[in-house]
């Protein structure tokens, strides 16, 4: 029998493409949850998010919320994800035959919803950071047992990086892998700040985070650069 798996989503002031989102989660969900964790939205976020799924409220920041979510969950697998993206179909069943065979978690392929070539060197850097570095942001979708997010005890809740920090622990658990069929992100964080800008300021980030960085130094660099 298939395992219950609870989908955590957590927003803050994402009004202007949750509706999108949710709504292509829908066909994937079926007996599953889905659970939208709010940090405090102004701008309507909660609304639309109850029209979908349950929606707990929390303190604001990624790794609190995130835990709030974990800690409503009725599932046996928890998946992770961003406000902004979007899970083909057949992506909760891969997860399932990855975990039953012999993974403890991992993410999705990647695909950014744009046209731009650089979009696709982006896709390759994330698979690449996944498949070989272990290491899986919201962007990549975090996937693993409810046994083994409470061994690990949560994310740290720390200003940034969070899920860096959550990967590391993981990986300690047992093999990690990326799965298909892809996640979809929607390209808004590109086309704001500019494709290249904000691509070289996370991989700045990243970098000095190898290089042991605190998140806390991190957090400022990344308030300033952004």
């Amino acid at each position: 029998m298939s395992q219950k798996i609870s989908i955590i989503i957590p927003v803050l002031n994402e009004s202007k493409i949750l509706e999108e989102t949710l709504c292509q989660l829908q066909s994937e969900l079926g007996h599953h949850e889905l659970i939208i964790v709010d940090g405090g939205s102004t701008d309507g976020s909660v609304p639309i998010a109850e029209k979908y799924g349950k929606v707990v409220t929390s303190g604001r920041g990624r790794a609190k919320q995130l835990n709030a979510g974990a800690a409503v969950a009725s599932g046996d697998i928890l998946i992770f994800l961003h406000a902004d993206i979007w899970l083909e179909s057949g992506a909760l069943a891969a997860v399932e035959m990855a975990l039953s065979s012999g993974y403890v978690g991992g993410g999705f392929r990647q695909k950014i919803d744009g046209n731009n070539i650089l979009y696709r060197v982006i896709e390759i850097a994330g698979n690449i950071r996944g498949k070989c570095l272990k290491v899986f942001y919201g962007d990549s979708g975090i996937f693993l047992r409810r046994a083994d997010f409470e061994k690990i005890g949560g994310f740290r809740e720390i200003p940034i990086l969070e899920e860096m920090e959550f990967s590391k622990a993981l990986r300690k658990l047992g093999k990690t892998t990326l799965v298909i069929p892809h996640i979809h992100i929607a390209a808004r964080r590109w086309e704001t700040k500019g494709i290249v800008r904000t691509t070289v300021n996370n991989w700045l980030i990243t970098f000095l985070y190898f290089l042991k960085f605190s998140p806390e130094q991190l957090a400022k660099l990344y308030q300033h650069i952004r």
